[in-house]
């Protein structure tokens, strides 16, 4: 199931999508920001994180999110969109540990994996993005952090197929053996779920 809104943020648990960035926005449009008390320091540095990365200013995004985290230190979603902010600004190294940490901290088979597509404007900013990293891929093919994010990228777009070899190749990685195996199993169920 595909749930649309400004913000695509899919949701893997089980062979399911969910766009909980949707849920967030109409939470958010239930309580406008403009009416007095209702917004949270969490929510506004979420939007002006939001802002940022859509006008591409990924470093300052990146600033924005950190600020959410620290304020709401249990959320969810909000590390996957810190992975994305570092992916976007070209810090590779950085967004693979934080993934790896969230997915740690969260396990998974209890709280899922968002990917957050609808960060983006429109996906061809995204699918450069990716490209760009399949480049560094390529000239450093033994580089398991890179592995791990481009699987996950992949992973996220839907492309199973090319995500495979990528993940399995982070899985050989003592660092990135867990959390290549965690996509590994997801990108087995959404290939069953794609075969029924």
């Amino acid at each position: 199931m595909v749930i649309s809104g400004p913000y695509n943020y899919y949701y893997y648990n089980e062979p399911l999508y969910y766009d909980a960035l949707s849920e967030v926005r109409k939470r958010l449009e239930q309580k406008p920001l403009t009416e007095p008390g209702e917004a949270t320091q969490t929510d506004r540095c979420f939007e002006a994180g939001v802002k940022s990365f859509e006008a591409g200013n990924y470093a300052e995004a990146i600033a924005w999110f950190h600020n959410a985290l620290e304020l709401a230190p249990d959320d969810i979603v909000l590390p996957f969109a810190y992975v994305q902010e570092f992916f976007a600004n070209d810090e590779y190294k950085k967004a693979a540990e934080v993934l790896r940490t969230t997915l740690s901290e969260a396990p998974p088979e209890e709280e899922g994996v968002f990917y957050p597509r609808g960060l983006y404007p429109d996906d061809n900013v995204l699918n450069g993005q990716i490209k760009q990293l399949s480049r560094a891929v390529r000239l450093n093919p033994f580089d398991a952090n890179l592995q791990l994010l481009l699987g996950y990228q992949l992973l996220g777009m839907g492309r199973l197929d090319e995500a495979a070899e990528p993940l399995q190749k982070a899985q050989q990685d003592s660092d990135n053996h867990q959390a290549a195996t965690l996509f590994m199993s997801l990108l087995e169920k959404l290939k069953n779920a794609d075969e029924k």
